[in-house]
């Protein structure tokens, strides 16, 4: 499931960076950006080991099933993997060195992340805001290194408008982590942040962030009266928030157990295809 994923992140949140910066127009994937994609599907397989690892005692407890709580696979194992996957991104990315400093920070700051919970017990698994305040940063600087590929492909140096495209496409992974966490019935011992904002609460969290990335991204984007892009692209950039919708009506007006993650899941996989295809249309349409 990692390889299209990582496809659509690895076009989409660079197509999100260009989009908000104008100094860059009409922007195509390049070399640069399979690499970006192959060093995505690698530190997404590292960062769901460290997970596995800091889960370790909660898993044995609920979720047994899992390879490393059953002992099929060692903590010995993933720490390999692990090691051998940050000595092969940090190969693939050393032609362009800023970038791989980029990556080198996002790596760094996960094994701090891991060294904390092993070493500190800091921040506790069942605090939930506190570990998600913690784990925020990995996600942020994952779409600082694929767009630090985008400035190195464009010769550009980093502005603030590059924040702003990390942020839409922040705020549209975060719709997918609310939502997946909005149940009505909790698993035993299940961390999820119904059990601080509640069903509704959390609800209402994964549709605001959901909005707030359509919000962001087309408020940047039509900045200056809609100079750089007209209303097809704001048409264009709204339409995932059906997916979103459709998620807050199936879960309200069927009474499911769980939000439907399959509709969160396409919020983010549409919004990544989408900011490309305004890039697309804006480079066929450029005088």
């Amino acid at each position: 499931m990692y390889l299209p994923y990582a496809l659509a992140w690895a076009i989409g949140a660079p197509a999100a960076c260009a989009l908000v910066d104008p100094r860059i127009s009409g922007w195509l994937p390049d070399a640069g950006t399979a690499v970006s994609a192959v060093t995505l599907v690698v530190v997404l397989l590292m960062m769901r080991a460290l997970d596995d690892i800091r889960d370790l005692d909660y898993d044995r407890e609920h979720n047994p099933d899992r390879p490393l709580a059953r002992g099929v696979v060692r903590v010995r194992d993933l720490t390999v993997m692990v090691a051998a996957g940050t000595v092969l991104v940090l190969a693939l990315n050393a032609w362009r060195w800023p970038v791989m400093c980029v990556l080198a920070g996002q790596l760094a700051y996960a094994y701090l992340v891991l060294w904390a919970d092993r070493r500190l017990g800091w921040p506790r698994g069942d605090a939930l805001v506190a570990g998600f305040l913690v784990n925020l940063p990995v996600q942020l600087m994952i779409n600082a290194f694929l767009y630090a590929g985008l400035l190195h492909s464009a010769g550009l140096a980093p502005v603030w408008p590059g924040a702003i495209g990390i942020a839409v496409a922040a705020l549209a992974f975060l719709h997918v982590e609310f939502a997946r966490k909005t149940t009505r019935r909790p698993r035993p011992g299940e961390r999820t942040y119904v059990t601080l904002f509640g069903t509704a609460g959390t609800a209402a969290l994964a549709l605001a962030c959901a909005l707030a990335s359509v919000a962001v991204l087309i408020a940047s984007t039509t900045a200056g009266g809609g100079e750089r892009t007209g209303t097809w692209a704001v048409w264009l950039a709204a339409a995932p928030l059906a997916f979103a919708g459709l998620g807050a009506l199936r879960f309200r007006r069927e009474d499911l157990a769980r939000w439907p993650y399959g509709q969160a899941a396409l919020f983010m996989l549409v919004s990544f295809a989408g900011y490309q295809i305004i890039n697309l249309v804006e480079r066929a349409t450029a005088p």
